[in-house]
């Protein structure tokens, strides 16, 4: 008996000792297969699903996750039919509710209604479907949770929750660390070493404080360049499918409410972004949230569909703007460098710039003839700073108003009925700050 008893204690002992990789991690070469996945899905499903509120604090009893159900196949297929290479899931809110079989708490799916390890039955879906697994974890939970844990949320239970996430479920491709509610008791730095001490091939990122991993990560961002300067090797963007300026009240993150089920982003909204994001060697995770019964909306999946055929079969790319490289002037220039001319240069690193007191403009375009125009383009990427803003065109000596609107953040597109135009302008009637736009592009009616 001797003789077999010590192999076994041997054998044990061997898979109790972290993950190792057989050689020093080439973290760059990870990044770019890590970019290589373009795009994918983030979901949020917890006990806000229910509350119909962003953050759902001093939730007592599991139960608040009402959910009976849950189609973790329906979110891989679709997640596939979408062209999109992982799935990003919420494995813990604020709120403390673990989606997985933990050992480190109660508060688990497994002792909701539900009783289901939903990420162990996410992996094999994800598996199924050739889609590659990635985390969500909140860093820290609320100040009422320490009711549920004797002596608080600690750095030893974040330790162990974050091991057997990274032990029992997979190779993890990345984990988006959100520290909304402060860090756990654990630094950044020391999260994102005992990380790699059980998988050293998965990426981190945390979306505030202090500075550590391998990628930027930027919620409610879009495609954007990243300074090779910066010292990560990834950048990563998400926002809502639901148009949260259009909805009825609810949750942005999670599945909102019934009254909210008609409204979505568009494809070609989507499909726009997700270029964008693979021009800049971004990941583009776009978020949905699963209803009640665990599934996603009907509207979702229709338009993740349709951004998925666009990725198959894309569309003749449109005709170049009117305005590239055109001639054009401003109400006022920040300093050499930043003048009217570089909005015009189809390059989003330059940008023009209003005079540092300025907090009004407007930045002119001369297409050199009159000419059929219909679309507008404005790549604003100081979020906020404009305010008020109007585009127009000149009429026979007179300025007529093609769009207005109030925010410019990020990039943006108007469309308008066909007019006949040589002089166009972006006027910015108030801002917060010094006026500044990286492009502003017109283009040839659709007719």
């Amino acid at each position: 008996m001797k003789r077999l008893i010590i192999p076994l204690i041997s054998v044990l002992t061997v898979l109790a000792q972290p993950l190792r990789a057989a050689e020093p991690v080439d973290y760059a070469k990870r990044a770019e297969e890590l970019k290589s996945l373009r795009w994918g899905m983030f979901i949020c499903w917890s006990f806000s699903t229910f509350s119909g509120k962003e953050w759902t604090p001093g939730v007592k009893e599991v139960a608040a996750f009402k959910a009976t159900s849950v189609d973790t196949d329906q979110w891989a297929r679709t997640a596939k039919e979408a062209g999109m290479g992982y799935i990003l899931f919420l494995t813990k809110h604020h709120d403390g509710f673990c989606l997985w079989d933990t050992r480190t708490t109660e508060r688990k799916v497994t002792k909701a209604p539900l009783g289901r390890d939903v990420l162990a039955e996410l992996k094999k879906s994800c598996d199924q479907h050739g889609i590659k697994l990635a985390l969500y974890f909140s860093e820290g939970e609320f100040n009422d949770n320490k009711d549920y844990h004797p002596g608080g949320y600690t750095p030893e239970m974040k330790k162990a929750q974050l091991k057997e996430l990274l032990t029992q479920y997979g190779p993890i491709e990345y984990i988006w660390f959100d520290q909304a509610q402060l860090d756990g008791g654990l630094s950044h730095l020391e999260t994102t070493a005992w990380c790699h001490q059980w998988q050293p091939r998965t990426l981190i990122g945390y979306n505030s404080g202090q500075k550590s991993g391998e990628i930027r990560i930027g919620e409610r961002g879009n495609p954007d360049r990243m300074d090779p300067k910066s010292g990560y090797l990834a950048a990563e963007f998400t926002y809502p499918i639901l148009p949260t300026d259009q909805k009825k009240g609810g949750a942005d993150w999670f599945y909102s409410l019934p009254v909210n089920d008609g409204l979505c982003l568009s494809a070609d909204k989507l499909y726009h972004d997700y270029l964008g994001a693979l021009m800049h060697g971004n990941l583009f995770s776009i978020n949905v949230g699963p209803d009640y019964k665990g599934r996603l909306r009907e509207i979702d999946v229709k338009t993740l569909r349709q951004v998925g055929e666009l990725i198959r079969t894309p569309p003749p790319p449109p005709p170049p703007a009117l305005s590239a490289a055109k001639p054009a002037k401003a109400s006022s220039t920040y300093s050499p460098g930043y003048e009217a001319a570089r909005a015009f240069d189809n390059n989003d690193a330059t940008l023009w710039a209003a005079a540092p007191d300025a907090r009004s403009g407007w930045l002119e375009v001369d297409l050199g003839k009159d000419s059929r125009i219909g679309r507008a383009v404005v790549k604003e990427l100081s979020y906020h700073r404009t305010q008020e803003f109007a585009i127009e065109y000149q009429d026979a000596g007179t300025w007529k108003e093609l769009a207005r609107g109030t925010t410019l953040a990020g990039e943006q597109e108007f469309k308008f009925p066909p007019v006949s135009a040589r002089h166009v302008r972006l006027h910015i009637l108030k801002a917060a700050d010094t006026p500044t736009i990286e492009e502003f592009q017109v283009y040839q009616a659709n007719e």
